[in-house]
């Protein structure tokens, strides 16, 4: 019914197949890892991406203090699996508000701009919520 090639070929792109996603798995496990060690150094952080299905996508975590200044910031972006999380220190002080407005600084790609201002409107997001809850409640 089917000849040895086929099964062979078949066998190799179902095993090739299952280790790019073990690999992908390990490399979101690394990315959250990251995360939430940065989660820990501020108030608040979020998670922004940029690109598409067509383009590389780039992910960025932003994490701020209580006075709404950038303290830690990583972006992940690679055409393989094999790629790691990086600091992005060009923002590190910047002010909320500042983060994706305008031209990005040196050193920071147009992409990771815009991932920056992604995960910087999820900040902006939850702040408003919590200015709109009133005195007392907690935003986390």
């Amino acid at each position: 019914m089917f000849d040895r090639p086929s099964v062979a070929i078949v066998g190799f792109l179902v095993a090739a197949w299952l280790l790019q996603i073990w690999m992908s798995a390990q490399q979101m496990r690394r990315f959250h890892a990251t995360s939430q060690r940065l989660r820990r150094m501020g108030t608040h952080m979020a998670i922004g991406v940029a690109g598409n299905m067509y383009r590389t996508k780039t992910y960025v975590a932003l994490v701020t203090d209580t006075g709404n200044q950038v303290v830690a910031a990583e972006r992940l972006n690679g055409l393989t699996v094999f790629a790691s999380s990086k600091p992005v220190p060009e923002v590190v002080g910047m002010s909320l508000d500042e983060v994706g407005r305008d031209d990005p600084p040196r050193g920071v790609s147009p992409k990771t701009w815009e991932a920056l201002d992604h995960a910087a409107g999820f900040i902006r997001k939850k702040l408003l919520k919590g200015e709109a809850a009133g005195v007392g409640e907690e935003v986390t």
